[in-house]
């Protein structure tokens, strides 16, 4: 028999044995959405977003170009930041399905911008979410595209009530504490009127900013919350006029973490970086090292990337 033909059926043999094992996982406990898990695990390979299983908590910051997606997970409970762009939306659900999410605590849509809301139609079609976080914002803010009348239609067809969260208000996610720092007014511009969050586990403090630019952060440093962190998800995906050298003194991050991807706009700017770096911030990008993964025990942080 000729070698081409005994490479088309050894790989028509492990093609189907894929299949059969696949279909045998869906049956087994845990279900399809652990099918992949298992067949990785069957032939020696191990899925990247395994380091985390063992970690009270990991936060996932997904690689969806020049847009934010964030999965917070802690002691089986979760929490999704924004949801990517509507063309990234299968990605965000097909990553929550490998984490095996079946419920989301928390859908937090920073705010209403197509790069931070359009993949969340996408989630809330797949997922059953316990509470719906958006900001309040101006009326004359309020956007007419399509990515957000989508979102809406979904909520109102899933029966699910939007809430805006103040600053100063405190939830629980297990042992996890979220505290909303902003927005503290409305702001001029939809990303000066993103949803900030500080969480806190342990001793270690994480700091998500959205798209908020410095007029937002000096509201912020005005109103005397406390923003120092140990991880700083950087704002606006690195853009010159967020991520300033008063707001980073007084954050004083180890880490610092910007979701972006190449576009025109050529983020994230050198000035930033600069600014980062000079308060000796180590700093991870998605477009350099793909997904990042950040996991606490509540006294120590350790960083996995996918590159």
């Amino acid at each position: 028999m000729k070698k081409r033909n005994l490479r088309q059926i050894g790989f028509s043999i492990i093609l189907v044995s894929v299949v059969l094992f696949c279909i045998i996982a869906a049956c087994m406990p845990g279900g399809a959405s652990n099918s992949w898990r298992k067949v990785f695990t069957f032939f020696g390979l191990n899925d990247f977003s395994a380091c985390a299983d063992s970690s009270p908590l990991s936060i996932h910051i997904l690689d969806v170009g020049k847009a934010d997606s964030i999965l917070v997970e802690c002691h089986g409970k979760y929490m999704l930041i924004d949801g990517g762009t509507v063309d990234r939306g299968d990605d965000v659900t097909a990553y929550l399905k490998r984490r095996r999410v079946n419920t989301l605590d928390y859908v937090v849509n920073t705010h209403p911008d197509d790069d931070h809301i359009g993949g969340l139609k996408q989630v809330l079609q797949n997922y059953s979410v316990k509470n719906y976080f958006a900001p309040d914002i101006p009326e004359k803010l309020i956007p007419s595209t399509t990515e957000y009348k989508d979102v809406q239609s979904v909520l109102k067809s899933k029966r699910l009530s939007t809430v805006h969260p103040k600053a100063g208000e405190y939830y629980h996610m297990g042992d996890l504490l979220i505290q909303v720092l902003g927005p503290i007014y409305p702001g001029n511009s939809t990303n000066n009127n993103s949803i900030i969050l500080r969480l806190t586990f342990g001793t270690k403090h994480f700091l998500f900013m959205g798209d908020a630019e410095k007029e937002e952060e000096n509201t912020l440093l005005s109103s005397g919350f406390d923003v120092s962190a140990d991880v700083l998800k950087v704002g606006h995906h690195g853009s010159g006029n967020s991520t300033t050298q008063e707001f980073l003194m007084a954050v004083k991050p180890k880490y610092s973490a910007i979701s972006v991807g190449y576009d025109t706009n050529k983020l994230p700017k050198l000035a930033t970086l600069k600014r980062l770096s000079e308060v000796g911030t180590s700093i991870y990008r998605t477009d350099v090292s793909g997904i990042l993964i950040f996991m606490s025990d509540g006294k120590f942080i350790s960083v996995k990337t996918q590159k």
